[in-house]
């Protein structure tokens, strides 16, 4: 949102709770400043076969000790239909002491409604993002609180929490606050902070090939190409399976105990992987992902290319 002032008009368009809870807590910071919410915000239900002349007495009505006033519709949808041209002239001339702010499903940007409220106020993306934009958020949330967060770490945060945004926004909270005077949050934070919450999927493939079990990790590959996109989020699951394999490694190489971050019945497993392939073959390994990454950016078909990595990683 712009900063500086208020906007008469504000579009809230999606159905993610947290982006609408978002957005509308800092239009009534804005709009109200602070005045108690209670004596100056106006809220309707456009399900309700709301009249539009209900609305419009409440933009009219002059604040009440509060610089202005804000006069919100949820599910605005059907009364956006109804009133759509009543709504284009009220654009025209709005209200300087009133905000209204529509929450709708969606808003097609072929009327002349949609082109022109940006003019004077803002239409706010209320969706989920997808796979690519949940990193650019990721990186936002963490920077609001003056830190960084790594790509790594913001693709494991992806893999273990899923596109709940609430839930990813109370991780990056605890993050910030466990790496201190630390500028970046990196892969280690997470798997010291974080539980996975995204369910026995976001591990399936992972644990069947620590056991090297190429049946079952194709089978686990097929559940999470389901979802469109999720091919490089299988591939950064691997990734993040073989940073750590490499890890312990090196750990066991220097002659210490690898720390690790996992349930103790799973360690064994673990531990048994890294014996069987050794430091030489998980940097082979590293090296195959990398190949397998390059390919499927550059036109390889995703799901053959990691069906063939799964097979190397399980031989």
């Amino acid at each position: 949102m712009a900063t500086g002032g208020f906007k008469p008009i504000y579009v809230l368009c999606g159905s993610d709770g947290f982006l609408q809870d978002h957005y509308r807590a800092e239009i009534i910071s804005r709009v109200v400043g602070q005045t108690d919410p209670q004596t100056c915000i106006a809220n309707f239900d456009g399900s309700l076969d709301l009249e539009l002349a209900e609305v419009m007495d409440e933009l009219r009505t002059l604040p009440f000790l509060a610089p202005a006033r804000v006069v919100l519709i949820r599910n605005a949808d059907a009364f956006i239909s109804k009133y759509r041209q009543k709504l284009e002239e009220y654009v025209d001339n709005p209200c300087k002491t009133s905000a209204l702010v529509l929450m709708v499903a969606s808003f097609p940007k072929t009327t002349r409604l949609a082109r022109i409220i940006p003019k004077i106020g803002d239409v706010l993306n209320c969706r989920l993002p997808d796979d690519t934009s949940l990193q650019r958020w990721l990186t936002k949330a963490a920077g609001k609180r003056g830190k960084k967060i790594d790509a790594q770490s913001a693709a494991l945060l992806e893999q273990w929490i899923g596109r709940d945004l609430a839930a990813q926004n109370a991780e990056i909270e605890k993050l910030c606050l466990y790496v201190g005077q630390r500028e970046t949050i990196t892969p280690a934070d997470v798997e010291a902070v974080v539980t996975a919450t995204a369910g026995p999927a976001a591990f399936a493939l992972t644990n069947a090939i620590t056991g090297a079990d190429a049946p079952g990790a194709l089978k686990a590959l097929d559940g999470l190409l389901r979802i469109r996109g999720a091919e490089f989020q299988a591939l950064g699951s691997i990734a993040w399976h073989l940073r750590r394999a490499l890890q312990a490694q090196q750990e066991i190489s220097a002659g210490g105990k690898p720390n690790l971050k996992m349930p103790y019945r799973q360690q064994s497993a673990f531990l048994a992987m890294l014996k069987r392939r050794g430091q030489r073959r998980l940097q082979a390994d590293m090296r195959s992902l990398i190949s397998t990454d390059l390919g499927m950016k550059s036109g390889m078909k995703p799901k053959a290319a990691l069906q063939e990595l799964i097979m190397s990683l399980c031989s």
